[in-house]
């Protein structure tokens, strides 16, 4: 780290020299995107926009600020993730608070949103019932009530630090009253019967044997229970996906993610539960990303 200290006596250090401060550090320290991840941690510091940072570099900075810049920019070199240092990730263009408690919400993800909507503007499944299974940070189910005012959505998961996530970013977007949170274990708490037309789920599918090819910074912060599925990854998908047949209506939808080289085991398993495959959705990587299944 630079020498600087919050104990230093000089009063001179303003935005622009925090920022070119951060920078050097990031940079050396051999951070990702150093310079936007130089102005969004000023940025937070300060409880700005990244436009104000780099428009008023003359400000100076007092005491605590710069306690604060230290600790996080320290913390960002040893691997914590920068979403986990400013509270918050982007997802399906909504603002969305995030703690070590949830995975952090990735853009393949937002494949999944886009389909739902799209399948969801049919006549026949408009004004839906959606549940969103192991929800995290509620990015999934709180997309589909911010862009669908006519859905009815639940959202569940077995971890209430995570559900306590979910209802702050409900409330930050003013859905709350929509998007019913559940504490439960897959959709055990619902009646076994048919009450859904969508059923969606990002749902933990890297097997621990793939611990070691996973990036420090998601292996050492991210949630365990919500990356990890047993030793083959696919454990989860074996209970959830006979738990969502009998809860989906006749021509609802099941749409899952997948990870990579998944798709065809994950879609045998639904077929033996009655599913059809109607689509394998692929990320910008190319890879089968999101399953779309049919109850016939």
């Amino acid at each position: 780290m630079s020498n600087f200290s919050v104990n230093s006596k000089d009063h001179t250090w303003t935005v622009g020299a925090a920022r070119s401060w951060a920078l050097a550090e990031l940079r050396r320290g051999g951070v990702e995107c150093p310079d936007l991840t130089a102005d969004l941690l000023v940025a937070h510091t300060l409880g700005w926009d990244r436009i104000r940072v780099l428009t008023h570099p003359e400000i100076p900075l007092a005491e605590d600020s710069r306690a604060r810049l230290i600790s996080a920019i320290s913390r960002r070199i040893a691997g914590e993730p920068l979403q986990y240092l400013t509270g918050e990730q982007e997802f399906y263009r909504l603002a969305m608070h995030v703690t070590p408690s949830v995975l952090i919400p990735r853009p393949e993800t937002e494949i999944l949103v886009e389909k739902a909507l799209e399948l969801a503007a049919k006549p026949a499944l408009s004004g839906g019932r959606f549940v969103d299974v192991g929800t995290g940070s509620g990015c999934i189910a709180i997309a589909v009530a911010h862009n669908l005012s006519t859905a009815r959505v639940w959202a569940v998961d077995c971890s209430a630090s995570a559900l306590r996530v979910a209802r702050q970013n409900a409330l930050r977007h003013r859905i709350a009253d929509r998007v019913c949170l559940v504490h439960g274990d897959l959709l055990e708490c619902f009646p076994a019967r048919p009450c859904f037309e969508f059923v969606l789920s990002n749902p933990p599918y890297v097997g621990s044997a793939e611990s070691d090819n996973l990036p420090p910074e998601v292996r050492n912060h991210e949630p365990y229970e919500a990356l990890f599925a047993g030793s083959s990854g696919l454990e989860v998908y074996g209970r959830l996906i006979p738990e969502a047949a009998p809860r989906l209506v006749s021509g609802g939808y099941l749409l899952i993610e997948v990870g990579a080289g998944q798709a065809d085991a994950v879609a045998s398993i639904a077929q033996r539960q009655g599913l059809a495959v109607a689509e394998m959705l692929k990320d910008l990587q190319g890879i089968l990303r999101c399953l779309v299944l049919r109850k016939k």
